[in-house]
């Protein structure tokens, strides 16, 4: 994206995810949280029928559309599309859905953004190392937000506010995510430290994305009605 240096943040507004009409979930030896019971590798394809996954004759699931990779270049070598990170990447977060801006910390002139890992439907965690993978087509907003910076990826939508933290555990992604809201609302109030320490323990909620990847994805998410009592505008 033309204009866009290392510092800045790329603004992502997810305009529109359109899905195919066949999804694919797949599971095997060593992959997500049972591959060390599955003794060989499945798959099972997803008819997409009026609005709905048609899992087995029994379970029909509900669609949310989502994108499991999307970012920019990385700050520094080569990472994995199946890596998340500062840079996005494979955060497998269900927040990142039609209708929500995604702002993400830029490292190289123009950005260098992509996306795909399309899922028709996903749970929180994405335990089985897939959701249903889905063919699709995304209609996304561009952006750049000049003289603000940020350490990882934080994503808005009508709900509220989050932070996307990718670490070697959760706990490390967990409390990173809750200290860098902290530092990032604080100065747009009058509250003290001990103050907006409470009032996120009482509304704020930790959030698990995913825990399959390489590295973890947590997320701390903030309701839209605590930044509107200040009249925040984070970026």
């Amino acid at each position: 994206m033309e204009g866009v240096q290392p510092g800045d943040i790329l603004k992502v507004k997810i305009e529109k995810i359109e899905l195919g009409d066949q999804g694919l979930l797949a599971t095997g030896p060593g992959l997500g949280i049972t591959g060390h019971r599955i003794e060989k590798f499945e798959t099972k394809m997803i008819p997409i029928s009026e609005g709905k996954a048609v899992f087995n004759n029994r379970i029909q699931l509900p669609l949310n559309p989502m994108i499991g990779v999307i970012g920019v270049a990385p700050a520094e070598g080569a990472i994995s599309n199946g890596t998340p990170g500062a840079h996005g990447g494979n955060m497998d977060t269900t927040l990142v859905a039609e209708g929500a801006t995604l702002y993400l910390p830029v490292f190289h002139d123009g950005a260098l953004f992509g996306l795909g890992d399309l899922h028709a439907a996903m749970g929180d965690g994405e335990i089985g190392v897939s959701g249903i993978e889905i063919p699709g087509k995304v209609t996304v907003t561009l952006e750049v937000v000049k003289g603000r910076s940020i350490p990882f990826p934080f994503i808005e939508n009508e709900e509220g506010a989050a932070i996307l933290v990718s670490k070697e555990t959760l706990d490390e992604a967990a409390k990173a995510a809750v200290e860098i809201f902290v530092d990032t609302l604080l100065p747009h109030t009058d509250m003290t430290l001990p103050e907006l320490t409470m009032l996120f323990s009482a509304a704020g909620h930790v959030q698990v994305s995913q825990i399959v990847n390489p590295l973890l994805t947590a997320r701390f998410f903030v309701p839209r009605f605590i930044l509107e009592a200040y009249n925040v505008k984070l970026f």
